[in-house]
């Protein structure tokens, strides 16, 4: 992949659950958008209803860190698209804690498998979203956190606005790949402990906002279909705060990025 015409259009994909991909998404766009650049901003599940997989020009890429590694709906559009138009890439994880990944080694290899390159991949630390392994931290340290985010979320943009080539370290990558090898191998078993409680009231936004078209609304409540992801959309959008991911989530806080509406996370695949 070689560094392009400053001026054509930077195509930017995003997956977000809870809003932290898609603020950084924004950002990014934004910053671009300031020295005259035009962006496109797209999410996976829409680009995947849409077929919108053939983008030119500059391309990236924002989304979680799921289970040490690449999120399954972003790992399979990855390995669907067409990348021969593409002159410069990029790649943009957010996370709880990036230092045990395997995320940039799986978009190499995918990337390798179609004979390109990844230019460029960087992680942002944000608040981890993933309950089963913890609470969301109080106030002032999930603020304190997202403005270093912020922070750092511009430097990013600085550099793939000179489409500089840079990686960040990724640690224990093999033992990341091995765990997010099982998980992907048992992902019918994924959503097998979602639970809606006594207090839900039927409002759908659960099965609104699941980006793989994963929940049907029953006559009682949710109804989770066995191709789940565990992005853990459903659970902190409900209103109610009755849906419960086993034992270890009941108690604990949900999380939307403050600056992002929840409405503006409805995009599922569909398909």
């Amino acid at each position: 992949l070689m560094s392009g015409d400053k001026s054509m259009t930077t195509t930017i994909y995003y997956l977000s659950a809870t809003g932290n991909s898609l603020y950084m998404a924004r950002r990014i766009q934004q910053q671009l958008e300031q020295t005259g650049q035009v962006v496109r901003l797209v999410s996976i599940a829409k680009a995947l209803r849409e077929q919108d997989l053939c983008p030119a020009g500059r391309v990236g890429f924002v989304m979680p860190l799921h289970f040490f590694g690449l999120p399954l709906l972003g790992e399979e559009f990855l390995s669907r698209l067409d990348l021969s138009q593409v002159t410069y890439s990029f790649l943009v994880m957010t996370c709880g804690w990036h230092y045990m990944s395997d995320a940039f080694h799986a978009v190499r290899r995918i990337f390798a498998a179609k004979g390109e390159k990844l230019s460029a991949a960087f992680y942002v630390d944000m608040v981890s979203v993933y309950l089963p392994l913890g609470d969301i931290p109080p106030e002032a340290k999930k603020n304190h956190r997202l403005q270093k985010a912020a922070v750092r979320i511009e430097k990013v943009a600085e550099a793939i606005m000179h489409e500089q080539s840079s990686y960040d370290r990724e640690y224990l990558n093999f033992v990341s790949g091995l765990i997010h090898s099982y998980v992907r191998k048992h992902r019918q078993e994924l959503d097998q402990d979602f639970r809606a409680g006594e207090t839900c009231n039927q409002c759908g936004l659960c099965a609104r906002i699941c980006p793989v078209a994963n929940i049907h609304l029953g006559e009682t409540g949710p109804v989770w279909q066995h191709h789940c992801t565990q992005c853990l959309a459903c659970l902190h959008i409900c209103p109610q705060k009755t849906i419960e991911l086993g034992k270890k989530t009941i108690g604990r806080q949900r999380y939307h990025h403050p600056e992002i509406r929840s409405n503006e996370l409805f995009d599922k695949r569909g398909d």
